[in-house]
């Protein structure tokens, strides 16, 4: 049996361990559609100290406060039993470091356009962090997930939320190989150390290695804090280099901040490109997803007529013969009624019709006087022209109704040819119907088979629907970003 947790998330199989503790994936039998997969972090709460326990519990609260395309959802948290539980959104797309070894073990390198567009997301994603004074503090390869092609930030068990504008937190953590100079030198950390992870991350997606390397810690350490700093291929613009030698300065107050690097004229550009992509991919996928859920309209209002079809046949077969013969006889009066109306209509508008062409072509030809004269001849044979529901029920091989039936001509039926047989069992024999079976579990067969039909076309349009909103949300961001002006430098110093 499933273990079910928190009486609402099911455990699907384990994807790893983290800093604190076990990761898994969980169905959530209480989500949207779309949502129902989900990620559980599971703390014990047992083998955690107290200022542990703490860090686990700042992290579920930073989560709840960030709503960014580009930074991995919060949905909840609890404690269940001994272990403190976060439940995050799943991204399918695995992590960075893993597609970054995937590309490495085929040969493969990732194209420009590509990396400038996934540095774009991650710009912004940490520009929203640091806007809201939050620092990550253990930013890497491996705490950034893949979904639907789009970087979202993730891992935030070690972050720190600013109390003042100069704060530096001076706890020693992360990872070697994204550490900056001034945290391995115990200086303190800030905003400007999540620039220095963000420049290795961007060297490592275009180089497919760390920026800094070494034999053992202490090595990594020298290169760090004494070394170059590293280039990058000839194969990509000096612009973009030059924007990775500015975020891997050793000095912290020389480095940019993520506003003033989306300002930079070559990443501005970019942006401008990455919206008007965006925005099409937005506008293709609406296009499909209405012809999804015009397809899906269409095919419910059949399977409705259908259903109704068979309930009516269903209640035909219940009736008598007697009932089954007049039932066809109303419905076939209706039909000659509505025949008779329709012949009508026409003649009517052809005679109309006919009238006013003979008016206007009189005009053009005759004088007043004639025209008067022609009026009155044109008139007369449309006084003697015989009504048309009269002509129409002669035509039908009936005689001519009396002036006092006249009224109501529209409204007669065909005579009845024979009488109904008063002997039920005669009857039978006369007016024996054959109808389709439409038994009631066939019917729950096609309602079964009709509601498992759009439960799939809805959750395809709803997986459609929750990439739109990511999409759509990061085109928002990327608008406000372009329309800040309080964001970046003045146009004469863009160039770092």
């Amino acid at each position: 049996m499933d273990t079910l947790i928190a009486r609402r998330y099911i455990l699907q199989k384990k994807l790893g361990s983290g800093s604190f503790g076990k990761i898994y994936l969980v169905l959530d039998k209480k989500a949207k559609q779309g949502e129902e997969l989900k990620v559980l972090k599971e703390i014990s709460v047992g083998d955690l100290k107290p200022n542990e326990t703490v860090e686990a519990n700042l992290e579920a609260q930073l989560l709840s406060k960030l709503d960014h395309p580009g930074i991995v959802k919060f949905y909840a948290s609890f404690v269940e039993r001994e272990s403190f539980c976060i439940i995050t959104e799943y991204c399918e797309g695995r992590d960075l470091d893993c597609k970054i070894q995937e590309y490495k073990e085929i040969g493969k390198i990732f194209t420009e356009c590509q990396i400038v567009e996934w540095f774009i997301q991650l710009l912004l994603g940490v520009n929203y962090m640091h806007e809201r004074r939050i620092l990550h503090r253990d930013l890497k390869a491996k705490n950034i997930f893949l979904k639907n092609n789009l970087l979202k930030i993730g891992d935030f068990g070690v972050s720190r939320l600013l109390m003042g504008s100069c704060d530096l937190a001076t706890t020693f953590t992360g990872t070697p190989y994204y550490m900056s100079p001034e945290a391995l030198k115990h200086q303190g950390y800030n905003t400007k150390s999540d620039i220095w992870s963000l420049g290795c991350i961007l060297y490592e997606m275009c180089c497919m290695g760390h920026a800094f390397t070494g034999h053992n810690f202490l090595s990594i350490v020298l290169k760090i804090v004494e070394g170059d700093t590293p280039s990058l291929p000839d194969r990509y613009p000096s612009k973009l280099n030059a924007v990775l030698n500015s975020m891997l300065n050793k000095n912290p107050l020389l480095r940019p901040s993520a506003a003033e690097i989306l300002k930079v004229s070559y990443i501005d550009e970019q942006l401008q490109n990455f919206k008007c992509k965006f925005t099409d991919i937005t506008m293709k996928d609406k296009t499909l997803n209405c012809q999804k859920e015009a397809a899906h309209i269409v095919n419910a209002v059949q399977k409705k007529v259908h259903l109704q079809t068979l309930r009516e046949l269903s209640e035909v077969q219940k009736m008598t013969p007697r009932e089954r013969m007049r039932l066809r006889k109303l419905n076939a009066a209706d039909e000659k009624a509505s025949k008779l109306k329709r012949l009508a209509e026409e003649k009517y508008q052809e005679n109309f019709k006919r009238m006013q062409e003979l008016r206007s072509r009189n005009f053009q030809q005759l004088s007043i006087n004639v025209l008067h004269e022609c009026d009155e001849q044109t008139s007369e044979p449309l006084i003697h022209s015989q009504p048309v529901t009269e002509l129409d029920y002669v035509s039908i091989g009936h005689d001519e109704p009396t002036e006092n039936e006249a009224p109501n001509r529209l409204c007669m039926s065909e005579p009845v040819d024979h009488e109904i047989p008063e002997d039920p069992q005669i009857a039978e024999a006369y007016y024996n119907d054959e109808f389709d079976s439409c038994s009631e579990s066939s019917e729950e067969e096609e309602k079964y088979n009709e509601e498992d039909e759009n439960a799939e076309i809805s959750q395809s349009v709803s997986r459609t629907n929750q990439q739109d909103s990511d999409v759509e949300a990061m085109v928002m961001y990327l608008e406000n970003v372009l329309n800040n002006s309080s964001l970046g430098l003045s146009s004469e110093s863009r160039n770092v």
